[in-house]
């Protein structure tokens, strides 16, 4: 377990988080053909425990795109918005109106895969960037559910190699519409060890 980051070392991390909400912003506007803003996102490391507070009502639905960390960096992303934002999302990407998507059309869910492979691939590109590290991602795997059976699988199956969370928390304007997106990075223990020693900065 990381015991304590130094302000240098959550300074990078929050770079990277910064570097990759720019990045994705452009990846869909230039999908969309539309204008994407992506505020300054908040980065924070937190204890896993930490999780439920950050997510709240645990009888919250949420989309959870779900990807496992491969290469050189191994752990599990998960990257997570509201039913309401999945549909405004999807909608601009097929350019439909919000009350059009269906989620059990295969084309909706893989544009929502998509959506996860531009997000999670602009912060892992910006990590490597500053790393040098290898880090791939799985293909993502969909699924809804309540927030509450999110943070059993995050406590039973991730607690079991890891004690960290790396969070961002990103709020996107898409055609007027704000939304809110999670994006959790919970590397094994090694794994954070080894991207803050390839930052180059020490407590």
């Amino acid at each position: 377990m990381i015991e304590r980051l130094s302000l240098v070392q959550l300074d990078a991390l929050r770079e990277i988080g910064t570097i990759g909400a720019g990045r994705a912003a452009t990846a869909l506007a230039d999908l969309i053909g539309t204008k994407v803003e992506i505020d300054v996102p908040q980065v924070r490391i937190l204890p896993i425990e930490n999780v439920s507070s950050i997510l709240g009502d645990p009888e919250r639905m949420f989309f959870v795109l779900d990807m496992e960390l491969l290469g050189e960096i191994r752990g599990r992303i998960f990257l997570l918005f509201s039913p309401e934002h999945a549909k405004v999302l999807s909608a601009s990407l097929l350019g439909k109106k919000s009350d059009e998507i269906r989620f059990d059309d295969e084309m909706v869910q893989s544009t929502l895969k998509e959506s996860a492979n531009i997000l999670s691939g602009s912060f892992l590109t910006a990590l490597v960037e500053m790393t040098n590290i290898n880090i791939m991602s799985s293909v993502p795997l969909l699924a809804m559910d309540m927030i509450g059976a999110v943070l059993d699988f995050i406590f039973i199956q991730i607690a079991q190699y890891t004690q960290e969370v790396f969070f961002i928390k990103t709020d996107m304007k898409v055609t007027d519409v704000n939304l809110e997106g999670f994006f959790l990075l919970f590397p094994q223990d090694e794994s954070l060890r080894k991207i803050l020693s390839a930052l180059g900065v020490r407590e």
